[in-house]
């Protein structure tokens, strides 16, 4: 079955429990497709990212084959503030947190649509593929954001939610995980990187754990405790709260 996501920020749980693991979130207007059922909850593959969980049935709206493949293969639009609007006249108003997916959005009117439902969109939006000054115009807004595991939005988002979030917003494909995310784009140097430009960091076992935006001069921002701007060098980030080196750097990559 085919489907886009109804509700606003929903959890992909790791069990089929509303007491199992928050892996990732899944934000209005994401189109997924159901993989197996278990009572209420469904198993389910994302179509951005190809993420794979569990979800509550309740936010599942069915599509067809042809409507699911048209969604993903438009031009995508996105909400661009922290917090926006869309009001339908049937269920009322639904907040979108930025980066939002707004299915079949027509310019014109600000109106999407979810199925036989049209609903007028009110606030800012964004398109096409942006460069990395945008990317990290957009990765700012979520500064002093709480850290939380699996999240990808203001009220909380963990280190590859930042990362993935800032570009998607831009029109840029990122993964979920920051192991994922640092098989993409282009390995350089750190001292060739630019301002947008991802770090990667290991733990002991040198497995991928951590990633961040640099931002030049000797600094970089990330999600860690809450999204915040720490010095990095060639041995990794030195955290300021603790006085001492909290990540090991393993590689720098370019994306854009």
């Amino acid at each position: 079955m085919k489907a886009i996501n109804f509700g606003t920020i929903v959890p992909i749980r790791s069990q089929a429990s509303d007491e199992s693991e928050i892996m990732t979130q899944m934000l209005f207007g994401d189109t997924f497709e159901v993989l197996k059922t278990e009572n209420q909850w469904n198993y389910i593959r994302t179509s951005y990212d190809n993420y794979e969980g569990w979800i509550d049935e309740k936010v599942i709206l069915e599509i067809s084959d042809e409507k699911f493949e048209e969604i993903n293969n438009r031009q995508a639009y996105f909400s661009a503030d922290i917090l926006s609007e869309v009001y339908f006249e049937n269920r009322g108003s639904f907040l979108l947190p930025m980066g939002s997916s707004l299915p079949d959005f027509n310019p014109e009117n600000k109106t999407i649509q979810m199925g036989d439902e049209t609903g007028i969109f009110k606030g800012n939006y964004i398109t096409g593929k942006h460069g990395k000054d945008v990317v990290l115009k957009f990765a700012f807004t979520y500064l002093n954001s709480p850290y939380l595991w699996g999240g990808k939005t203001h009220f909380g988002l963990d280190c590859s939610g930042l990362t993935q979030m800032a570009y998607k917003i831009c029109g840029h494909h990122l993964l979920r995980n920051a192991k994922d995310q640092a098989t993409q784009g282009t390995p350089i140097k750190l001292e060739e990187a630019e301002p947008g430009d991802l770090a990667f960091f290991t733990n002991s076992k040198g497995k991928v754990i951590h990633v961040g935006f640099l931002l030049g001069n000797g600094k970089i921002f990330h999600s860690h405790g809450n999204a915040h701007i720490d010095p990095i060098d060639e041995k990794g980030i030195w955290s300021l709260q603790f006085k001492r080196y909290s990540h090991r750097l393993s590689e720098v990559r370019m994306i854009v």
